[in-house]
C-alpha cells in the first residue's frame, strides 16, 4: 500500500535533519500509541510514559521504515512491542479499566488525550454499557486486547493488525473471533444480572391507589 506523498515528505524532512517535522509526526499519532498502551498496560501514567518511550524509539529508527508500508502500523508495531516488554520486565499488577486511573503531577509533553474520551467502538453506548465494556475488555488476555482494540478502536484492517502484532493474518481472525465472542459473554451475562437486578426493585407507589 503506497504511502501518501504529505507523509513520505514529513518522513523525509525528519531523516534530513528537521527535528521541528517530527512534532507533526506526534501530534498525529499520540492518540492511537498512547490508547494501545493504556489497554495493554492499564495504567494511565505507564501509558504516558510508554507513549514518551515509543516516539523516542520511532525517532531513532525511522531510517529503518518502509515506506511501501503503512507508518501508524510500524508505530503501534514499536508500541506494541515496547508494551509487551515493560509488562515482562515489571510483572506488576495490572489495574483494571474500571478502576480510576492514577493521575500524574503536572503537564504532560506530549499533551495526551483524554483516556475516557469516546473512541469508535463506543460511540453509541451510554455510560454504564462502557463502563461494562471497558471493563470486560479489561478482563481478555493481552494478545486478544491488542487486537480487538487495533481493529474496533484504531480502525485498522486485519493486514495492518497482522503487521502491527507481527502475527500471521489467519492467527488475527481467530484473536478478533474469540475476542468478540468472549466479549459477548461477559456482557451478556453482566447485561442479565443487571435485568434480574431491575426487575427486583420494589415499585414504591406500584400498591396504592
Amino acid at each position: 500500500m503506497a504511502r501518501s506523498p504529505d507523509e513520505k515528505k514529513l518522513v523525509r524532512r525528519i531523516l534530513e535533519g528537521d527535528a521541528e517535522a517530527f512534532r507533526p509526526l506526534v501530534r498525529t499519532y499520540q492518540s492511537p500509541v498512547y490508547h494501545l498502551a493504556l489497554r495493554i498496560l492499564r495504567n494511565r501514567d505507564d501509558a504516558e510514559d510508554a507513549a514518551q518511550d515509543v516516539f523516542v524509539k520511532v525517532f531513532k529508527a525511522l531510517r529503518s521504515y518502509d515506506d511501501r508500508y503503512a507508518l501508524k502500523s510500524w508505530i503501534l508495531r514499536i508500541t506494541h512491542n515496547h508494551c509487551i516488554d515493560q509488562l515482562r520486565k515489571r510483572k506488576h499488577k495490572m489495574l483494571s479499566l474500571d478502576e480510576p486511573f492514577a493521575q500524574g503531577d503536572g503537564e504532560t509533553e506530549w499533551e495526551l488525550p483524554d483516556p475516557d474520551a469516546v473512541d469508535p467502538l463506543e460511540a453509541t453506548l451510554d455510560s454504564e454499557l462502557k463502563e461494562m465494556l471497558a471493563a470486560a475488555i479489561a478482563r481478555l488476555s493481552p494478545n486478544l486486547q491488542a487486537a480487538i482494540t487495533l481493529r474496533h478502536v484504531e480502525g485498522l484492517r486485519y493486514d495492518e493488525i497482522a503487521d502491527v502484532l507481527g502475527i500471521p493474518l489467519g492467527t488475527v481472525k481467530v484473536r478478533i473471533f474469540r475476542a468478540r465472542e468472549e466479549l459477548a459473554r461477559l456482557l451478556g451475562g453482566q447485561l442479565g444480572r443487571n435485568k434480574s437486578r431491575g426487575k427486583e426493585k420494589p415499585d414504591p407507589g406500584g400498591s396504592r391507589k
